[in-house]
């Protein structure tokens, strides 16, 4: 029953926010003007008109399903390493994609429709480097294998630090802008990138999700229930992947989008399972990253990124749960 009243709260939080983000913005509408192209369609030829489905409409449906992506990999990587503090960002995922994105920028700028392959290459890639150098000294502890994954993240930044030194200044300025974390400027070609990989990645995360219940549980339990554990483990770590490089590729590295989400759902359901955790992280990221999104547009003297915004919260969240961690509570 609650997870029903969570489902319906959040699509109502989702309806409200994009309804919020169409009315409101930066230039120079009116709220009626606003509200009038929303009811003429896309097809009508007036500035505000433009305005509503050209700019607003595009970005707020790209952000909603970039917070989607990030916290439904968030959700499923926390039960797949029985882990509150893993996440994209700090298993280097979001550096991996990020570094791969920045590459390819780089060197194929012609070629942006292949940027979410090219970032879900590199956040797979990572995730297996992740995966081989923890296991080098026999069989991992979890631990070992997200302090692995941090290692391998600050390689990734310094890499991604290299690049932009390497780079050509006609293009420092836009990878700079890309890599804090933003959505201006996105439109419905972006959206349409974003969308297979995206959705094909949630997808498989969430049909994936009874064997991440039973590993969250142990691997000698998986095992018994029949769950083929490196199989599971390396399909959900590949759908994680192409969820994180797809939100990537089009919004930047935007952090601790699934640290903070699945963890307050998590704690809200009572320890839900993977099955209604993983759906519900993505709604409630969505919900989550267009609220960062409109704070930043709308109510903030100066618009900044969105992914400074989810820092500023990420950063003291993430303190106060490995606070909680070494005294055993989490």
């Amino acid at each position: 029953m609650k997870g029903r009243s969570a489902t319906i709260g959040l699509l109502a939080c989702l309806l409200a926010l994009l309804l919020a983000g169409v009315l409101w913005g930066s230039s120079g509408l009116s709220l009626r003007q606003a509200w009038d192209a929303l009811w003429e369609g896309p097809f009508g030829t007036d500035l505000a008109t433009h305005v509503v489905w050209n700019i607003r409409m595009p970005r707020l449906l790209v952000v909603a399903l970039t917070g989607a992506a990030l916290s439904a990999s968030g959700a499923a990587l926390q039960s797949l390493f029985r882990n509150p503090l893993a996440d994209s960002s700090l298993l280097g995922i979001t550096s991996g994609a990020s570094l791969a994105a920045v590459l390819w920028l780089t060197l194929c700028p012609e070629l942006g429709a292949w940027l979410p392959v090219a970032a879900f290459v590199g956040a797979l890639s990572e995730v297996a480097t992740v995966w081989i150098l923890a296991h080098l000294g026999g069989r991992p502890n979890l631990t070992v294998t997200l302090l692995t994954g941090v290692a391998l993240s600050s390689l990734c930044v310094a890499l991604v630090g290299v690049t932009l030194l390497l780079a050509k200044a006609s293009d420092l300025s836009r990878l700079v802008f890309w890599l804090s974390g933003g959505a201006e400027a996105r439109s419905w070609s972006h959206l349409i990138q974003e969308l297979p990989p995206a959705v094909c990645g949630v997808g498989m995360l969430w049909l994936l999700s009874r064997w991440l219940d039973a590993l969250s549980l142990g691997e000698e339990h998986a095992l018994s229930v029949g769950v083929p554990v490196q199989r599971a483990r390396w399909l959900a770590l590949g759908g994680a992947a192409l969820a994180t490089g797809a939100a990537v590729s089009v919004c930047g590295p935007v952090g601790f989008v699934g640290l903070i989400v699945p963890h307050a759902l998590r704690g809200w359901m009572h320890r839900a399972s993977a099955r209604r955790l993983v759906p519900l992280s993505a709604l409630g990221g969505g919900v989550f990253l267009m609220l960062c999104d409109t704070l930043a547009r709308v109510f903030l003297p100066t618009e900044i990124q969105m992914g400074a915004i989810t820092s500023f919260l990420g950063v003291p969240f993430f303190l106060w749960l490995l606070s909680r961690s070494r005294q055993g509570i989490a």
